[in-house]
């Protein structure tokens, strides 16, 4: 396979690189800055380009600013909601105009497509969109950003990615130094639904979709058994051999990180009913396996440095 990739600098794209270049496929690396190594090439999505995903196999779109790594002033949140949308665009209008279009263009969406807070409903799907919050808004345009390509004819599959569990990135190396001090903390009431999913169900989920024609439109990555946040706490707490007694506020949270925590952290209860009915079978099903899967580390981003040394 050929598969074009933006975004592969971070967590997930950095996984996927590694899972499919160690299957012996070619990977081509969009980037923004000069190219630096044989399978990069540098783009911008203010011209987007079609020859650079002529006869793709895939299209993966993973590019977007991180949203824990800075407090969301007005520019940080136009940056944010800048790189998801001006980026899903470009590469949908380049497949779309592409003389060889590519098989399918795999675009990352989030969980948070339904709302900022749900409470205890089941969400699959068909659910409807959130209006509540930034992040909700953001991803229904982002995912809609992506029409171009679908209307050329050309197959679309978006993610609506959960809580990513990793080792090498993300929610879980943030708490592991204060749930080994014992200092592990349920945020809120810990009656919140967390949806998560395994860094390796992740790349595997991607893969899956990216390989089967039969598959478009959204998909929920995210395993199949939600937890409470306190669930969660308590099984982060046991994967480190520590108790988490402490219980931090949502006030408190908001304080910390600002307008990022309570529009991250809110309820979602998501269950991915269109990718288990496409039959994807997940590794790491619940949260005990997730968390010490994620512990041990993703053995994709073990071969990708494998693959980068000298």
């Amino acid at each position: 396979m050929r598969v074009v990739v933006a975004g592969s600098s971070g967590l997930i794209g950095g996984a996927l690189r590694a899972a499919y270049q160690g299957d012996g496929h070619e990977v081509v690396r969009l980037v923004r800055r000069p190219a630096q190594a044989p399978d990069e090439v540098r783009w911008d999505p203010l011209r987007p380009d079609p020859r650079l995903v002529e006869g793709a196999d895939a299209v993966v779109n993973l590019a977007g600013a991180p949203l824990g790594d800075r407090r969301w002033n007005a520019r940080y949140r136009a940056l944010i909601a800048s790189s998801r949308i001006d980026t899903a665009s470009a590469l949908a209008t380049m497949a779309a105009r592409a003389a060889a279009p590519p098989s399918v263009l795999v675009s990352m969406s989030g969980i948070r497509y339904y709302g900022v807070d749900r409470g205890d409903e089941e969400l699959t799907e068909t659910s409807a969109a959130g209006t509540d919050g930034f992040l909700p808004l953001v991803t229904a345009r982002w995912e809609a950003a992506t029409g171009t390509a679908a209307e050329a004819g050309v197959r679309v599959c978006h993610l609506r990615t959960a809580l990513v569990l990793a080792g090498e990135g993300g929610l879980v190396p943030r708490l592991l130094t204060p749930f080994r001090c014992g200092l592990g903390s349920t945020l809120g009431s810990g009656r919140a639904y967390w949806s998560f999913l395994t860094l390796h169900d992740t790349v595997a989920a991607i893969r899956f979709l990216a390989e089967r024609p039969q598959t478009d439109g959204p998909y929920n990555l995210a395993a199949p058994n939600p937890v409470r946040a306190a669930d969660f706490t308590k099984a982060l707490a046991s994967a480190v051999g520590r108790t988490a007694r402490l219980r931090l506020p949502l006030w408190a949270l908001r304080i910390g990180v600002g307008q990022m925590g309570p529009e991250v952290l809110g309820s979602l209860r998501v269950i991915p009913e269109r990718l288990s009915a496409a039959g994807f079978c997940f590794g790491y099903p619940d949260i005990e396996a997730a968390l010490r899967a994620a512990l041990k580390g993703n053995p994709d981003t073990q071969r990708l440095r494998r693959l980068s040394d000298p």
